[in-house]
Protein backbone atom coordinates (compact mmCIF):
# COMPACT_ATOMS: atom_id res chain seq x y z
CA UNK A 1 0.00 0.00 0.00
CA UNK A 2 1.33 3.46 -0.77
CA UNK A 3 1.68 5.86 2.03
CA UNK A 4 1.23 9.26 1.97
CA UNK A 5 3.53 11.54 3.97
CA UNK A 6 1.33 12.15 6.41
CA UNK A 7 0.78 8.45 6.89
CA UNK A 8 4.33 7.79 7.01
CA UNK A 9 5.16 10.33 9.40
CA UNK A 10 2.16 9.09 11.99
CA UNK A 11 3.71 5.41 12.23
CA UNK A 12 7.36 7.05 12.35
CA UNK A 13 5.57 8.49 15.32
CA UNK A 14 4.07 6.11 17.00
CA UNK A 15 6.96 3.56 16.14
CA UNK A 16 8.87 5.87 17.98
CA UNK A 17 6.39 6.02 20.75
CA UNK A 18 3.02 4.27 21.26
CA UNK A 19 0.28 7.28 21.73
CA UNK A 20 -2.75 8.37 21.53
CA UNK A 21 -4.41 9.87 18.40
CA UNK A 22 -4.81 13.37 20.24
CA UNK A 23 -0.89 13.03 21.31
CA UNK A 24 -0.06 12.04 17.60
CA UNK A 25 -2.33 15.06 16.53
CA UNK A 26 -0.15 17.82 19.58
CA UNK A 27 2.78 16.46 18.00
CA UNK A 28 2.31 18.07 14.60
CA UNK A 29 1.38 21.78 16.59
CA UNK A 30 4.05 21.28 18.84
CA UNK A 31 7.14 20.48 16.59
CA UNK A 32 9.06 20.83 13.58
CA UNK A 33 6.52 18.60 12.00
CA UNK A 34 4.23 21.27 11.54
CA UNK A 35 4.39 21.39 8.09
CA UNK A 36 1.78 19.07 8.35
CA UNK A 37 -1.85 19.91 8.94
CA UNK A 38 -2.65 19.34 12.72
CA UNK A 39 -6.48 19.44 12.28
CA UNK A 40 -8.45 16.36 13.44
CA UNK A 41 -10.20 16.69 9.72
CA UNK A 42 -6.73 15.37 9.03
CA UNK A 43 -5.12 13.29 11.50
CA UNK A 44 -8.05 11.39 12.71
CA UNK A 45 -9.15 9.98 9.47
CA UNK A 46 -5.83 9.33 8.68
CA UNK A 47 -5.09 7.27 11.45
CA UNK A 48 -8.40 5.22 10.63
CA UNK A 49 -6.95 4.46 7.04
CA UNK A 50 -3.70 3.28 8.71
CA UNK A 51 -5.67 1.31 11.42
CA UNK A 52 -7.95 -0.33 8.30
CA UNK A 53 -4.61 -1.05 6.35
CA UNK A 54 -3.57 -3.21 9.41
CA UNK A 55 -0.39 -1.23 9.54
CA UNK A 56 -1.44 0.58 13.66
CA UNK A 57 -3.64 -0.84 16.14
CA UNK A 58 -5.33 0.72 18.92
CA UNK A 59 -4.61 -0.84 22.39
CA UNK A 60 -5.83 0.02 25.62
CA UNK A 61 -3.25 1.65 28.04
CA UNK A 62 -2.31 -0.71 31.14
CA UNK A 63 -4.43 1.83 33.31
CA UNK A 64 -7.26 3.55 32.18
CA UNK A 65 -6.80 6.36 29.44
CA UNK A 66 -7.35 6.10 26.01
CA UNK A 67 -6.04 3.58 23.66
CA UNK A 68 -2.42 4.01 22.40
CA UNK A 69 -1.70 3.36 18.53
CA UNK A 70 0.83 0.58 18.12
CA UNK A 71 2.91 0.21 14.87
CA UNK A 72 1.57 -3.60 13.50
CA UNK A 73 4.65 -5.81 12.09
CA UNK A 74 3.10 -4.53 8.77
CA UNK A 75 3.63 -0.88 9.44
CA UNK A 76 7.25 -1.86 10.28
CA UNK A 77 7.71 -3.48 7.36
CA UNK A 78 5.91 0.17 5.57
CA UNK A 79 8.74 2.05 7.93
CA UNK A 80 11.17 0.00 6.91
CA UNK A 81 11.35 0.14 3.54
CA UNK A 82 11.13 3.89 3.64
CA UNK A 83 13.51 4.68 5.84
CA UNK A 84 16.13 2.40 3.22
CA UNK A 85 13.92 3.79 0.28
CA UNK A 86 16.80 5.26 -1.97
CA UNK A 87 16.54 9.17 -2.29
CA UNK A 88 15.86 10.45 -5.22
CA UNK A 89 16.66 14.14 -6.87
CA UNK A 90 13.10 14.78 -6.86
CA UNK A 91 12.29 14.16 -3.15
CA UNK A 92 15.10 16.32 -2.35
CA UNK A 93 14.06 18.90 -5.11
CA UNK A 94 10.62 18.90 -3.81
CA UNK A 95 10.03 17.58 -0.19
CA UNK A 96 13.59 17.73 1.48
CA UNK A 97 11.87 18.52 4.92
CA UNK A 98 10.18 15.39 4.61
CA UNK A 99 13.68 13.43 3.39
CA UNK A 100 15.21 15.00 6.36
CA UNK A 101 12.39 13.05 8.84
CA UNK A 102 12.66 9.91 7.08
CA UNK A 103 16.77 10.62 8.96
CA UNK A 104 14.98 12.18 12.06
CA UNK A 105 12.93 8.47 12.61
CA UNK A 106 16.41 6.66 12.04
CA UNK A 107 17.10 7.23 15.96
CA UNK A 108 14.03 3.97 16.22
CA UNK A 109 16.39 1.87 13.81
CA UNK A 110 20.06 2.43 15.60
CA UNK A 111 22.11 0.55 12.91
CA UNK A 112 24.82 2.83 11.73
CA UNK A 113 24.92 1.12 8.14
CA UNK A 114 21.31 2.70 7.47
CA UNK A 115 22.22 5.57 8.84
CA UNK A 116 25.56 5.86 6.35
CA UNK A 117 23.43 4.53 3.69
CA UNK A 118 20.71 7.47 4.25
CA UNK A 119 23.87 9.73 4.35
CA UNK A 120 25.07 8.74 1.74
CA UNK A 121 22.27 8.24 -0.63
CA UNK A 122 20.98 11.71 0.21
CA UNK A 123 24.52 13.32 -0.47
CA UNK A 124 24.61 11.88 -4.33
CA UNK A 125 20.52 12.78 -4.66
CA UNK A 126 21.85 16.78 -3.45
CA UNK A 127 25.09 16.76 -5.43
CA UNK A 128 22.93 16.06 -8.54
CA UNK A 129 20.42 18.05 -7.79
CA UNK A 130 23.05 20.70 -7.30
CA UNK A 131 24.75 20.33 -10.64
CA UNK A 132 21.46 20.97 -12.09
CA UNK A 133 20.81 23.94 -10.99
CA UNK A 134 24.27 25.41 -11.24
CA UNK A 135 24.13 24.10 -14.87
CA UNK A 136 20.78 25.98 -15.17
CA UNK A 137 21.75 28.89 -13.71
CA UNK A 138 24.89 29.12 -16.26
CA UNK A 139 22.77 28.58 -19.16
CA UNK A 140 20.91 31.24 -21.53
CA UNK A 141 17.86 30.47 -19.70
CA UNK A 142 19.53 30.95 -16.25
CA UNK A 143 21.24 34.16 -17.51
CA UNK A 144 17.94 35.33 -18.76
CA UNK A 145 16.39 35.49 -15.19
CA UNK A 146 16.00 39.09 -13.46
CA UNK A 147 18.26 39.69 -10.63
CA UNK A 148 15.48 38.79 -8.31
CA UNK A 149 14.98 35.05 -9.99
CA UNK A 150 19.03 34.81 -10.01
CA UNK A 151 19.36 35.80 -5.87
CA UNK A 152 16.25 32.48 -5.37
CA UNK A 153 18.33 30.45 -7.33
CA UNK A 154 21.29 31.32 -5.56
CA UNK A 155 19.53 31.26 -1.85
CA UNK A 156 18.25 27.58 -3.16
CA UNK A 157 21.78 26.60 -4.12
CA UNK A 158 23.17 27.74 -0.55
CA UNK A 159 20.59 25.89 1.20
CA UNK A 160 21.36 22.57 -0.72
CA UNK A 161 24.83 23.26 -0.21
CA UNK A 162 24.41 23.10 3.42
CA UNK A 163 22.71 20.26 3.12
CA UNK A 164 25.44 18.91 1.66
CA UNK A 165 28.30 20.27 3.98
CA UNK A 166 25.27 18.96 6.64
CA UNK A 167 25.63 14.94 5.64
CA UNK A 168 28.99 14.86 5.44
CA UNK A 169 30.00 16.17 8.76
CA UNK A 170 27.58 14.05 10.27
CA UNK A 171 29.61 11.05 8.51
CA UNK A 172 32.48 12.19 10.12
CA UNK A 173 30.92 12.20 13.20
CA UNK A 174 29.86 8.48 12.73
CA UNK A 175 33.37 7.92 11.99
CA UNK A 176 34.65 9.31 14.93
Amino acid sequence: MTQTSLGLALIGLAFAKPQTGYALRKAFEDSPLGVFSSSPGSIYPALAKLEKAGLLDRRPQAVGGKPLFHVTQSGRGVLHDWLNAEITIEEVAREVDLVLLRFAFLQSFPDDALTRRFLRSFSNAVGKHLDALRTFLESAEGQALSAHGRWAMQNGILGYETHLNWAEYVLEELDR
